[in-house]
C-alpha cells in the first residue's frame, strides 16, 4: 500500500501543476478559480506547495491511522493547531505595522511555513515508524482496483464542492456583499460542529474497514449515536443564544445572520451522522451509493438554491443546505437498511443505557472527576 500510495503522489506531482497551469491561461476558469488579487505568479506556487504537501502529510497520516496510532496522531493534531495559532497570534499583534497591501501574502507565507514544519515532522515520523522506502509501483493490475475505489471517492469530494459552496456563490451573485457577509458568519459557526465527527471517524476507521462482527457493529451504533446527539444538543443550545452571541462575537451588524445559523442547524445535525454512516456504506461495499447520495443533494442543491435564494436571501439558502444534507443521510441510512440488512433506528440518538456507559467510561478513564 505504501508503494501504491506513492504511485498516486507521483502522479499527483505531475496532475497539479498542470491543473493549475491550465486554470491560469485560461481566461474563463481564471475568473472562476482565482480572484484578480491573486493572480501573482507567488500565489500559485502557494497553491501548489499547499496542495502536494497536504497530500504528503495525508498519505502519512492514513498510515498513523491504520497502524492505529491514535496517540501519535492527536499530538501531531495539537501541535498543528498550536504551531497555526502562533504563527497567526504573532501576526495578528503586529498588524498594525504591516501595510494593508502585505497583509495577504504574509497571511500566505505564514500559512505555508506552517505546512512545510508539520510536513518535515511527518516525513521524520515516517521513517522512525515505518521506514519503507515510497518506491512507486507501475503495475496496471495492482493500481486498477486502488485507483477504481479511490477516484469514486474523489469524485464524491468534487461534487461535495457544489454541496458546500454553490450556496455562497449564488447568495453573493443574487443577494449581495452585505447579505454574503452575513451568510458566511452563519455558514462558519454551523460548521464548526463538522469537526466533532472527525475524531470519531479516525478511530473507528482502521476497525471498521475489516470483518464486522457483531460487537463491533454495536460499538460503531453507539458511536454514531454519541456523535449525532452530541452534535443536536450543541446546534440547539447555539440555535437558542445565536441571537446574542453572534452581535457579541461579531457586532451588531451581523445580527441579521441569527435566523439563517438557526435554519442551518438542522442540516449540520443531519450531516454529521451521514460523516460515520458513509463509513458503514463503505465497508459493506457500496461506496458508490455515496457518489449517489452527493449527486442527489448537489441536484437539490442547485435546484433549491436558485429557487429560494432570490425570494429568501440567505435563509432561503440556509433552508436548502438543510435539506440538501438531510439527502447526504437518508442515502446511506437506506443503503444500511436495505442493502445491508442492518437496522438504523437505533443509531440516532442516544438511550438512557448509553448515559451509564458514558459515566463508566469517564469513571475508568478519569477517576478523579467522579471521586467522592
Amino acid at each position: 500500500m505504501v508503494r501504491i500510495t506513492a504511485s498516486a503522489i507521483s502522479l499527483n506531482l505531475i496532475v497539479t501543476p498542470v491543473l493549475l497551469a491550465v486554470i491560469y491561461w485560461n481566461p474563463g476558469l481564471r475568473q472562476i478559480f482565482l480572484p484578480k488579487e491573486a493572480t501573482h505568479w507567488a500565489f500559485l506556487v502557494y497553491v501548489l506547495f499547499t496542495v502536494l504537501l497536504s497530500q504528503l502529510t495525508s498519505f502519512i497520516g492514513s498510515i498513523m491511522l491504520g497502524m492505529k496510532k491514535f496517540r501519535l496522531l492527536n499530538r501531531m493534531s495539537v501541535f498543528n493547531a498550536a504551531l497555526s495559532a502562533t504563527g497567526f497570534t504573532i501576526l495578528y499583534l503586529f498588524r498594525n505595522r504591516v501595510d494593508p497591501e502585505q497583509v495577504l501574502p504574509l497571511v500566505l507565507v505564514v500559512a505555508l511555513s506552517c505546512i512545510l514544519v508539520q510536513s518535515m515532522i511527518w516525513c521524520a515520523i515516517y521513517i522512525r515508524v515505518v521506514g519503507i522506502l515510497p518506491i512507486p509501483i507501475w503495475s496496471w493490475p495492482v493500481l486498477r482496483p486502488f485507483l477504481a475505489f479511490v477516484l469514486v471517492g474523489y469524485l464524491s469530494n468534487l461534487i461535495n464542492l457544489i454541496n458546500y459552496r454553490f450556496d455562497i456563490w449564488v447568495v453573493g451573485n443574487y443577494a449581495g456583499t452585505a447579505q454574503l457577509g452575513l451568510y458566511a458568519v452563519a455558514v462558519g459557526l454551523g460548521q464548526l460542529f463538522f469537526y466533532i465527527p472527525e475524531p470519531f471517524a479516525r478511530v473507528v476507521q482502521p476497525y471498521l474497514y475489516g470483518n464486522m462482527d457483531q460487537a463491533l457493529l454495536e460499538k460503531f451504533k453507539f458511536i454514531v449515536r454519541l456523535n449525532m446527539t452530541s452534535v443536536a444538543v450543541l446546534s440547539l443550545m447555539l440555535g437558542l443564544v445565536a441571537p446574542w452571541v453572534i452581535p457579541l462575537l461579531f457586532g451588531n451588524t451581523f445580527s441579521g445572520a441569527a435566523i439563517a445559523l438557526q435554519c442551518l442547524l438542522p442540516g449540520i445535525v443531519f450531516i454529521s451522522g451521514s460523516k460515520l454512516i458513509a463509513l458503514l456504506v463503505v465497508q459493506g461495499g457500496y461506496i458508490r451509493f455515496n457518489l449517489y447520495a452527493t449527486a442527489i443533494a448537489a441536484v437539490l442543491t442547485i435546484g433549491l438554491d436558485l429557487l429560494l435564494i432570490p425570494r429568501w436571501g440567505i435563509v432561503g439558502a440556509a433552508f436548502a443546505s438543510s435539506i440538501s444534507y438531510f439527502a447526504l443521510l437518508v442515502v446511506p441510512c437506506l443503503v444500511v437498511r436495505y442493502k445491508m440488512k442492518i437496522s438504523v433506528g437505533d443509531m440516532l440518538f442516544l438511550r438512557p443505557s448509553d448515559i451509564t456507559r458514558i459515566r463508566a467510561m469517564v469513571s475508568d478513564r478519569l477517576p478523579f472527576l467522579t471521586s467522592k
